[in-house]
């Protein structure tokens, strides 16, 4: 899930805002709040008591928990029904837990969310998420503040951190630069390899164990928050990637067509405007709340994923599967 649109320095005290949104209005009329947005009886399947709410493995799952209770208890609150949190353990998981309705509503990387529609056509997009004002953010590619690379060609030979296989910025949309640049992104570098989050990625290039990382560009809010980089020496981006939709809200497959309305309207009308939606989106990564959305927002994503599978098929999975981190390497605590 990357999320947040402000890059800034491991000192934390200067964002860069190249490739945000400006002056543009991303919020709508509020949906209906209140007493109808409760879930009534016959408005789920029969079989459902609790709705799971599927996220992507972006940061410890610990500090994923407690930064979304607030937002799990609301979403709970306004549907009159329990919600459960599910942190999935890959982005390629998510995927095959919402398309085989295993949790019944998922924020969905944009590149997870084209693969999970592809895979489940009835798949519903409710909504997308937004940060500060923009409906994108940006991928890049980022080495130490000290580090002698200035160009893509720098990189050779050198060490590459990876998020997972199905993260547009933290690995399809960086490859596929790469490629377009001329350079075979199997064999310009020396090792690389998979971190599972982009705060793992970041996490190895602070402490010297790679020379560049492939992240988003909330994961460098994100990063610049945690004790990391307190002692980090700093980071400057190498080269911007492309700028990618943020996360896709997804209903699954068979959900009532009163429950997906009610679930729409409760999402699209949280948002940071008012006291209350600050504080149940204070501490998610920047989120400042969900606006409409059809397939065209996601139409970018699958031209540059149809474009890689024709250039370098080898770079995207067939479909959904659990990515293998390396030794020593976790995606918790």
């Amino acid at each position: 899930m990357a999320w947040a649109a402000v890059l800034a320095s491991a000192t934390c005290t200067q964002p860069e805002q190249s490739g945000l949104l400006t002056g543009v209005r991303a919020y709508p009329p509020d949906p209906p709040q209140g007493a109808v947005t409760r879930l009534l009886p016959g408005d789920l399947p029969a079989t459902v008591r609790k709705l799971r709410l599927g996220i992507t493995p972006y940061t410890q799952e610990s500090r994923q928990r407690r930064d979304l209770a607030p937002l799990v208890a609301y979403v709970g609150e306004a549907l009159g029904i329990e919600v459960e949190l599910v942190v999935s353990t890959s982005y390629g998981d998510l995927v095959t837990e919402i398309t085989e309705e295993r949790v019944d509503i998922a924020l969905l990387s944009p590149v997870s969310y084209v693969q999970a529609r592809s895979i489940q056509p009835a798949l519903h997009l409710a909504a997308r998420a937004i940060s500060q004002g923009s409906p994108e953010y940006s991928s890049y590619i980022i080495v130490r503040r000290d580090d002698p690379a200035h160009t893509l060609g720098d990189l050779r030979g050198r060490r590459m951190a990876w998020v997972d296989r199905l993260s547009g910025s933290g690995y399809l949309y960086p490859r596929h630069v790469l490629h377009e640049a001329g350079f075979d992104p199997d064999h310009l570098f020396g090792s690389a390899r998979f971190y599972g989050t982009h705060e793992a990625a970041l996490v190895a290039l602070l402490r010297g164990e790679a020379d560049a990382a492939a992240v988003s560009s909330g994961a460098l809010n994100l990063t610049c928050k945690s004790g990391e980089a307190q002692t980090a020496r700093g980071f400057r981006v190498l080269h911007k990637c492309g700028k990618l939709p943020y996360d896709a809200l997804a209903v699954r497959a068979g959900m009532g067509r009163e429950a997906l309305k009610k679930i729409t309207w409760v999402f699209q009308g949280l948002n940071n405007r008012s006291e209350r939606g600050r504080k149940v989106l204070a501490d998610t990564w920047a989120i400042s709340g969900w606006m409409p959305a059809d397939e065209s927002a996601y139409e970018g994503v699958r031209r540059h994923l149809d474009d890689m599978a024709t250039k370098m098929p080898a770079a995207l999975p067939d479909r959904a599967t659990s990515l293998e981190l390396p030794a020593g390497v976790s995606r918790g605590d």
